[in-house]
């Protein structure tokens, strides 16, 4: 299955173009959230409680053990809802290195092509701008994020594992207590949910990084802050505002109340949230006029591009 996956038949540009960016970009995509899940792993067998450590919940001490003790002794319900949402949110390290994986890539998607001049090579062969660009923005929206959830779901595996071996010797059922608690496959479908969400609010910031990355002469991540700082600095001396910081935080950062809905009430975490609860702000007309900002920005990120390699 894999060597069909890597393998080209026949005419297939943007395939072509879709592995160019798996080996350009394999450090961001696969060997980041790995190394990350592995050291997670080292540290939870080290300091969870394995070799009779403690873990500290709210200034309390419990070995491994204490702690299930402690979940065996709460509801079915409101031990489902803990266990849940302590193994989304055991997976925020990954999510936190992929998230920088994703800036990183994004603002040098079209400035290091032009940097090892692979790009007059890409340009000989017959594949448009408009493929070239999108591959990259499917390559940092979509597949770096989707393919840390792959990790992630092996990491909650790996911990539900580890609470299954403390049960060993004890009177609690590593089965009812965890396994028949946890519901692995609807975490993996929020997690699904919340990179397609993510992706969609975010898509203004992302396509300004390609924009500056295809500007750039040098240093694509100065060219993408200094402009924005700037105007941020004269809108707070001449409006006494923050939109503009205001819109580029609740659009990039991971866990946004745009992500959700737009009451303006506090907002549980994006991860925390179930697939239906996320998927309510399509009907925000706050994404869709984001969609239309990306689309300007790509738009004009393609336009630059072809010109700058004439």
């Amino acid at each position: 299955m894999l060597a069909s996956i890597v393998k080209v038949n026949g005419y297939s540009p943007f395939k072509t173009l879709m592995l160019r960016e798996y080996w350009e970009n394999r450090r961001a995509i696969f060997t980041t959230p790995l190394v990350i899940t592995g050291l997670a792993m080292a540290l939870v067998i080290v300091g969870m409680g394995i070799f009779g450590q403690s873990i500290h919940i709210d200034d309390e001490a419990f070995t491994l053990r204490e702690f299930i003790s402690t979940m065996s002794e709460r509801d079915a319900q409101e031990m489902r809802d803990h266990l849940n949402h302590a193994l989304l949110a055991a997976n925020m390290p990954v999510f936190i290195g992929v998230w920088f994986c994703m800036v990183f890539t994004a603002l040098g998607s079209l400035y290091d092509e032009r940097k090892d001049n692979s790009i007059l090579f890409w340009k000989s062969m017959p594949v448009s701008d408009l493929q070239t660009v999108a591959s990259k923005l499917l390559t940092v929206m979509l597949v770096i994020p989707l393919v840390a959830i792959g990790f992630t779901f092996i990491f909650q595996v790996f911990l539900l594992i580890v609470g299954s071996f403390a049960t060993i010797g004890t009177e609690f059922s590593a089965w009812e207590l965890l396994w028949g608690s946890s519901n692995l496959p609807a975490l993996l479908l929020t997690e699904i949910s919340a990179v397609i969400i993510y992706g969609l609010w975010s898509l203004p910031i992302f396509a300004w990084f390609m924009l500056a990355s295809v500007v750039a002469k040098r240093t694509p991540l100065l060219v993408a802050t200094i402009p924005v700082a700037l105007a941020a600095l004269m809108e707070e001396l001449f409006f006494n505002t923050n939109h503009l910081l205001m819109f580029v935080a609740n659009r990039l950062s991971i866990n946004t109340e745009h992500n959700i809905h737009m009451d303006g009430q506090r907002m549980e975490q994006i991860s925390f949230q179930t697939p239906l609860d996320m998927f309510q702000s399509i009907s925000d007309p706050e994404l869709w006029l984001g969609l239309a900002l990306s689309a300007a920005l790509l738009y004009l990120t393609i336009v630059l591009r072809k010109r700058k390699s004439l």
